[in-house]
């Protein structure tokens, strides 16, 4: 129960706001090197649309970078200007949802006049008619049959598995909306408070800080009153006051 109480916070959530983004981040880094370097990724989709091809690969790249740059500006809060750095960071997130409505509505344009006028179209409903003729033709071959049947099962699980790949890419496209909206309004809310503070310092509970910040004004009186006036002979500081204390609780 010690370790769950305050998780619900405005900076503990920020930060595992920023730790999601640190994560996705990762994913749209790694897509986009396999865009560029993998070939099993990219000749099919450079051959069939090669105008979505680029622009999908170049703004997988910025995402992903621009999302590492939110998260160094979340983590920078933390020792600099908070205030500054929170605004700028909510303009960040606004830029990337603004960004993703305009490239996800490109992408479905394009993709639409693509599949109803692109030859590219054609070749590939061609493709996926080859498919279905192929696979008879597969079973049929008797004399390379231990390829053949690993080859027909490959189809059939590509055939079978193929569209959970539109139903991660929504999921995750969904849970990263989620995430900005709610990365903007808790940025929004800890940059419009008087006082922000993150770390092990909002891990405190207020009460603990006020104490801590009284017993430290009372140090600063204390040394203050110190440099003014000589302590008579003897005095030591710790000492004696571990004697009042042991006094006050007696008496």
């Amino acid at each position: 129960m010690g370790c769950a109480r305050g998780l619900c916070t405005a900076e503990k959530i920020f930060i595992f706001i920023n730790i999601a983004f640190a994560m996705y981040s990762g994913a749209l880094l790694a897509t986009a090197a396999r865009l560029a370097w993998d070939p099993s990724t990219y000749t099919w989709f450079r051959f069939l649309c090669e105008a979505q091809y680029r622009v999908s690969a170049a703004y997988v790249l910025a995402a992903g970078l621009w999302l590492a740059a939110l998260v160094y500006l979340a983590a920078a809060a933390a020792h600099r200007s908070a205030r500054n750095c929170l605004h700028i960071y909510c303009v960040g997130v606004l830029c990337l949802a603004l960004s993703e409505i305009g490239y996800g509505a490109w992408m479905g344009a394009s993709l639409a006049a693509w599949w109803r006028e692109a030859p590219q179209a054609e070749l590939a409903r061609h493709g996926m008619d080859l498919l279905h003729d192929l696979k008879p033709a597969l079973l049929a071959v008797e004399r390379y049959r231990d390829v053949a049947r690993p080859l027909y099962d490959m189809i059939e699980e590509v055939e079978r598995e193929a569209p959970n790949n539109v139903f991660v890419i929504i999921v995750f496209g969904v849970v990263g909306m989620v995430l900005q909206v709610a990365a903007f309004v808790m940025a929004r809310r800890l940059a419009s408070r008087e006082g922000i503070e993150f770390g092990a310092e909002a891990a405190r509970p207020r009460s603990a800080r006020k104490e801590r910040d009284a017993c430290a004004v009372a140090t600063a009186d204390d040394d203050s009153d110190g440099a003014d006036h000589d302590p008579p002979p003897g005095w030591r500081k710790k000492a004696n006051l571990r004697m009042y204390t042991i006094l006050d609780k007696i008496f």
